[in-house]
């Protein structure tokens, strides 16, 4: 993450200000390697190194007790050096004080979590983790994934990673097919049990559909991790 090196208080809101990093978003590092037709678009290596690496930064992120919720490459800048930084946490929530008045969130579809559409829903580190799974998507694709409210009427994902399984390994697929799953708790509850997977490059079980029912009655369990409220260079990452 960018470090803070001090805030102010003016114009009835508050100003931070952040350390100048050098660099391109990774947006824009997929939107030029789409135009220039690069087949992969991003390598597996890529993927699982940089990913694994704003995760890091993610974990920091829930061990505060807060939720970034909006995460997408725009929002992931990468360094001259090749490492990466997260970026606008203007849509980030305080996750466990349930005194606080409800605010609810902005959102990027394609890169939201199906809950993000749906007042009062609980909202957790899983929220954070489909956007990962998304974002990991559009390394791959040069595209957001189907928005998650049109996937509720008519899924299309899977015709998609059927394109994938002859780019990708069939590991990194299931990978983010499970954090892309639209019951949250069928996906990853950790960034730790993410980053897991996809360093070891092991298949992951996603639930089998008939489970589906049983997590969301289970889905209240979860509810104690509490509520959410509002509170130019050239990158030289080794792309193989």
């Amino acid at each position: 993450m960018v470090s803070v090196q001090n805030f102010f208080r003016a114009n009835e809101t508050v100003y931070m200000v952040m350390a100048y990093e050098s660099g391109r978003s990774l947006q824009e590092h997929i939107l030029r390697r789409r135009d220039k037709g690069d087949k992969p678009l991003v390598s597996e290596n890529f993927i699982r190194k940089m990913f694994g690496q704003v995760m890091n930064g993610l974990r920091e992120v829930h061990a505060n007790k807060l939720l970034h919720l909006d995460l997408k490459p725009a929002n992931i800048y990468l360094r001259v050096d090749g490492t990466p930084i997260l970026l606008d946490f203007g849509a980030a929530r305080q996750t466990l004080k349930a005194d606080q008045p409800k605010l609810y969130p902005m959102y990027t579809p394609g890169f939201a979590a199906p809950e993000l559409y749906v007042k009062n829903a609980v909202l957790g580190p899983w929220t954070d983790i489909y956007s990962i799974g998304a974002s990991m998507f559009a390394c791959m694709v040069g595209s957001p994934p189907q928005p998650a409210n049109q996937r509720g009427v008519e899924d299309k994902m899977e015709g998609h990673f059927a394109k994938l399984e002859a780019i990708y390994t069939p590991q990194l697929i299931q990978v983010i097919r499970w954090s892309l799953m639209l019951d949250p708790l069928e996906r990853p509850q950790s960034v730790f049990a993410l980053q897991k997977a996809l360093r070891e490059q092991m298949p992951v079980r996603t639930p089998s559909p008939m489970l589906g029912p049983l997590s969301r009655r289970l889905r209240s369990l979860f509810a104690g991790f509490g509520k959410p409220t509002r509170h130019n260079g050239e990158p030289t990452i080794q792309d193989s």
